[in-house]
Order: structure tokens, then C-alpha cells, then sequence
């Protein structure tokens, strides 16, 4: 089974729909099982649709990043289910939320709120969204940072966790904005929560760096100027092959602010 997340940046980046055909392309040579894609933006002044998002307030709309791989990924012949989860509000212009592809059959559908507040308009607000596929569950996320004053990454955190106990096989993936090479944060928080990182069990590997520039959210601070804050994490222990960065201009183009984390599930 091979898992690819990745933070899009949707919509913020120059030539999107250029990047939107190279992401499929990529795909249809990588063949993940299960997608996970963060800030899967849409416009609010664009038409809706008639798809239905996990949140059946907010509808689907023409320029929707999910939609838009959707379609694409039809007319390459590749089959997979999509979830589309809307968020909050992003730049003051989008629908920005969590996506999910999958292979094999999406058994179930839900999400958790983790932040404390549940208002669109904040950008601290965090959800997940969860999809249960035979293979178990699969928890996308794109978490708050550790030492926001207002909402914790600890608690929201605390909370997913307490969602997913007594579920069998869980995959939790996504951008964490928790650097793995920073103690006594995020990172360590997970772990000691008995999650295991795939990137740590590959047999083989790179250096795991998903973010190599300032972004949104880290422009500020003491941090190194490279950081792993995108991660595979499961519940059980797996073999895990393979665990390399994705779309950082060697096997598949630059189309993010991050780099995509893909991970391969041996038997």
C-alpha cells in the first residue's frame, strides 16, 4: 500500500492548472492507494456544483482543487473516491479544507472538530476528516502550531487522539507544523501517544525535509531554514519499504510551498 500526503497551496500558486495536470500525471506513474492533500482551497465567487462536501453547508464549486483532480484523474482512467472536507475560511477568499482519495471503497466518512472555537471565519480553526477504507482509518489533518497561546497544538492533539482510540489500524497524516527534529513539541507529543512514524520505520529513505523556504505560518521565529513537519504516523507497527519526499523537483516537479511525503506499506 503506498500513502502520499501533501499540502497543496491550492490556488495561491502561479499556473495551478499547469500543476494540476503534472500532480496527475504523477500520479497515474506513482499509483498511491490512499491521497491525503491539505489546503484544498476553492473561491467563494465561483459557481457551485452539484457534488456534496463533507460539510453539506459549504457546496462544491467549479474552481475546487478536489474537483478539479477529480475530473482529471477521470479522463486519465484512473479510478479513485474522493471526501472533500471545508474547513475555514483561507486569505479572506476560499473554502480551504482537507481531501481525501481513495482506491478501495470508502466504507465511512466523518470528522473530529480539534480546535476549541468553531468559527469559519478563524483561521485557528481545525477539523479532520477521517475516511475508513478494509484497510482501516485514514486521518488527514493540517494541525494549529505548538505554541499558539489560543489554540494548542497539545489539545487539538488531545483531541483527535481521544477520537480514534479502540479503531483498529489508524493512519494519521498530513502537515502537522510540528518539526521532527524539535523536542518536547509536537513530534514527541505523538509519539509518546504510541503512533509510530513511517518515515522513521522506512528501510530506505531521504533526508525528509518537506519544507525548504519560509511559509505562511513560520515566517517568524527561531526554526531551521529546513524542517520534516509533514508526516505519515500509524497506530500499529507496519514494514514500511519506502519513505521519500514527493514533488521536490527530482522524480516529480516543485508544485507547493511543501513537498509531498509518500510512504510504501510492504506485505
Amino acid at each position: 500500500m503506498k500513502i502520499l500526503t501533501f499540502n497543496t497551496h491550492s490556488l495561491e500558486e502561479k499556473h495551478m492548472r499547469i500543476k494540476q495536470v503534472q500532480f496527475v500525471q504523477a500520479v497515474a506513474r506513482i499509483e498511491p492507494d490512499v491521497i491525503a492533500l491539505q489546503e484544498v482551497n476553492q473561491t467563494f465567487e465561483s459557481d457551485s456544483l452539484d457534488e456534496k462536501s463533507v460539510n453539506p453547508g459549504i457546496p462544491f464549486r467549479e474552481d475546487n482543487h478536489a474537483h478539479m483532480i477529480a475530473q482529471l484523474l477521470k479522463q486519465n482512467g484512473l479510478q479513485y473516491e474522493m471526501a472533500w472536507l471545508p474547513v475555514k475560511t483561507g486569505y479572506g477568499k476560499y473554502d480551504e479544507g482537507l481531501a481525501f482519495f481513495t482506491k478501495k471503497k470508502m466504507l465511512e466518512v466523518r470528522s473530529t472538530l480539534l480546535s476549541e472555537k468553531d468559527d469559519y471565519s478563524d483561521f485557528r480553526t481545525r477539523r479532520s476528516l477521517e475516511v475508513k477504507t478494509e484497510d482501516g482509518w485514514f486521518v488527514n489533518v493540517h494541525m494549529g502550531w505548538w505554541n499558539d497561546e489560543l489554540e494548542p497544538f497539545r489539545k487539538q492533539w488531545e483531541r483527535l487522539r481521544k477520537n480514534l482510540e479502540s479503531q483498529g489500524t489508524v493512519y494519521v497524516m498530513g502537515d502537522f507544523n510540528a518539526d521532527a527534529n524539535v523536542r518536547g513539541e509536537g513530534y514527541d507529543l505523538v509519539k509518546e501517544s504510541g503512533y509510530l512514524d513511517l518515515f522513521s520505520l522506512a528501510e530506505k529513505k531521504d533526508d525528509g525535509f518537506t519544507v525548504v523556504q519560509k511559509i505562511d505560518g513560520w515566517r517568524d521565529g527561531d526554526h531551521p531554514a529546513k524542517m520534516r513537519i509533514d508526516h505519515i504516523f500509524c497506530s500499529e507497527k507496519v514494514n514500511v519499504a519506502l519513505a521519500r519526499t514527493a514533488f521536490n523537483g527530482k522524480e516529480e516537479p516543485v508544485l507547493s510551498d511543501h513537498y509531498g511525503l509518500l510512504a510504501q506499506i510492504s506485505e
